[in-house]
């Protein structure tokens, strides 16, 4: 027999060599079983994982009596998953453990990774079922209790969650991923302190793991220590200069100290982020690169959440300055706003498969809309030539709208919205109805309900406990129609909203605007300040210590006694 396996760990450093000397063995031999397994650990050793798990599969079928090649099979498709999942492919992640733990099914190492890819696959029951078999298989075993961990996390129960890393950890002091993750824990309670004590300690332990240098950047930022975390993420990236992730992490850092000019060259990076909400447009036209647009037609597409289309239009008009004729692919609800606003402009619905008129337009070059900001939005005072406001509402809607709301009586008009509908903050930036109380006590004012979605009980509660009338126009529904909800908040004095895409719709028009802040908001508000670079007619209300809605509504009360009647 020949002993492949031990020539090419001797010439470990000449996978070539050793590759075609098992390629040589299968011309003559195809299926020589030692030189189908070395051939298999070769392409582990250039991480062809799905080749490496052929080979060894061929290998045992071989010979299913060798207990060697079960095992490198097992690991073969382990590393197999691992990649997987870091692709997001968790089912066939999930295949190729499952395949694992049918060959072996004591191997702990593949159960605990099982039981991650489901907690990751938004499958966390299941994956706690797994994490607890594998306690039963191994009670002293880090890994095990760190899936536990993971999963109790995944299911909100983050107090036992902690508990289960902290058992791993004092069965492993140098464990460092409980370590990671208690940081993550602790930073979503709000106990930093706490959480860059976990995190500074899993990179001593850890020094060139770039995901856990990163989160540390994430939390020094959130507790707006821009500074300290602008200088971690730079040294996430100096570990590996390829994460996307941290890049996009820079990005927002950068742009939060209106660091413009860097900070959107960092955001390109957001394409190669696996969460980042958006999908890539594959249309067959060169990537505009800031090359002269005068007499070239521009495909500008749409990313992100409708908010986002309305305040990454901001630099549209330079690019019609410059001599550009834009089509633009865009929300379909958006279309006759961004046509009424933009001289010239063809705006079409984003569809799959995409408008004809697309093709038919004669176009020159393509870009996602917020990369325009790259070259039109560098520093502070390039905002100055959006013109205060750059969309317009129906003129026509508008004042039938004015013409409703006079019969409200004198006063002012004021729109009112209360709750982000974020996923993710939205819970941090939402100001519930309560805590308005104050303003809406205040005389001579009409308050006009701006909230999307189901809110009747809220309103009635409010006209129970004050005696105050939240104005409802059932006539509008944002959700359905932009013409409809861009021309009742034109139609208003004021608006007074928390951190959502109403203050993008008000601020993009021009109308006064009274934004409500969490202490820790998004980047486009900069750090501290009452103005707003991307709406001028913006004035910004920041919570001066987490959680603190009272001190904003206590001066948005002494605020509002001021601002004058029309």
């Amino acid at each position: 027999m020949i002993d492949l396996e031990k020539k090419i760990e001797v010439s470990n450093d000449r996978l070539d060599e050793a590759e075609r000397l098992a390629r040589g063995i299968l011309d003559t031999q195809p299926d020589n079983a030692d030189a189908l397994n070395g051939l298999g650990l070769i392409y582990l050793q250039q991480a062809k994982w799905s080749a490496a798990v052929e080979m060894f599969r061929s290998a045992l079928a071989g010979d299913d009596a060798r207990s060697d090649f079960k095992e490198n099979l097992v690991r073969g498709l382990d590393l197999a998953a691992r990649d997987h999942a870091d692709r997001r492919n968790f089912g066939a992640a999930k295949e190729n453990l499952e395949q694992a733990l049918s060959l072996d099914p004591d191997n702990l190492l593949a159960l605990c990774h099982l039981s991650e890819v489901l907690c990751r696959a938004g499958q966390a029951d299941d994956a706690l079922a797994l994490a607890e078999n594998g306690l039963g298989m191994d009670i002293a075993s880090p890994l095990a209790h760190d899936m536990k961990g993971l999963a109790l996390q995944a299911l909100d129960r983050p107090d036992e969650a902690i508990t289960s890393f902290e058992d791993a950890i004092a069965l492993h002091p140098a464990y460092g991923p409980a370590h990671n993750i208690l940081g993550n824990i602790f930073a979503a309670r709000g106990e930093f302190i706490n959480s860059i004590e976990q995190f500074e300690t899993a990179i001593k332990l850890n020094p060139e793991d770039a995901r856990i240098i990163n989160n540390l950047g994430l939390v020094l930022a959130g507790h707006l220590n821009m500074a300290e975390a602008e200088a971690t993420l730079r040294r996430a990236l100096s570990v590996d200069p390829d994460y996307a992730e941290a890049h996009f992490n820079l990005s927002r850092v950068l742009l939060m100290q209106g660091k413009y000019e860097d900070g959107w060259r960092e955001n390109e990076w957001r394409w190669k982020c696996p969460d980042f909400p958006s999908t890539w447009r594959d249309f067959p036209y060169p990537m505009w690169r800031g090359e002269s647009l005068a007499g070239k037609t521009i495909l500008i597409w749409s990313e992100q959440g409708i908010g986002d289309e309305i305040m990454f239009a901001n630099p549209i008009r330079d690019l019609i300055d410059d001599g550009a004729t834009i089509v633009m692919e865009c929300s379909e609800r958006l279309v006759p706003i961004f046509i009424r606003s933009f001289s010239g402009l063809k705006a079409v619905p984003r569809h799959d498969p995409p408008d004809p008129a697309i093709e038919r337009a004669g176009i020159d070059f393509q870009t996602p809309l917020a990369s325009l900001c790259t070259y039109y939005r560098t520093d502070r005072l390039s905002f100055l030539s959006d013109r205060t406001s750059y969309l317009r509402a129906d003129p026509t809607m508008v004042a039938g709208l004015k013409k409703r709301y006079r019969k409200l009586g004198d006063g002012l008009k004021v729109g009112i919205c209360w709750r982000s509908g974020n996923p993710i903050a939205g819970a941090d930036r939402s100001a519930e109805l309560e805590l308005w109380d104050g303003v809406l006590s205040a005389p001579g004012r009409h308050f006009i309900n701006l909230q999307y979605g189901e809110v009747d009980a809220e309103i009635a509660a409010v006209k129970d406990r004050l005696g105050v009338e939240i104005h409802q126009d059932k006539s509008v529904d944002p959700l359905a129609s932009a013409e409809d909800w861009f021309a009742q908040v034109a139609a208003l004095d004021l608006v007074i909203s928390v951190d959502n895409s109403t203050i993008q719709v008000s601020g993009s028009q021009g109308i006064p605007t009274w934004t409500l802040l969490s202490h820790s908001p998004e980047w486009r508000f900069g750090l501290a300040g009452e103005g707003h670079d991307w709406h001028p007619s913006l004035r910004l209300f920041r919570q001066p210590s987490p959680g603190d809605w009272q001190s904003v509504f206590a001066r948005v009360r002494g605020e509002l006694t001021h601002f004058p009647h029309r």
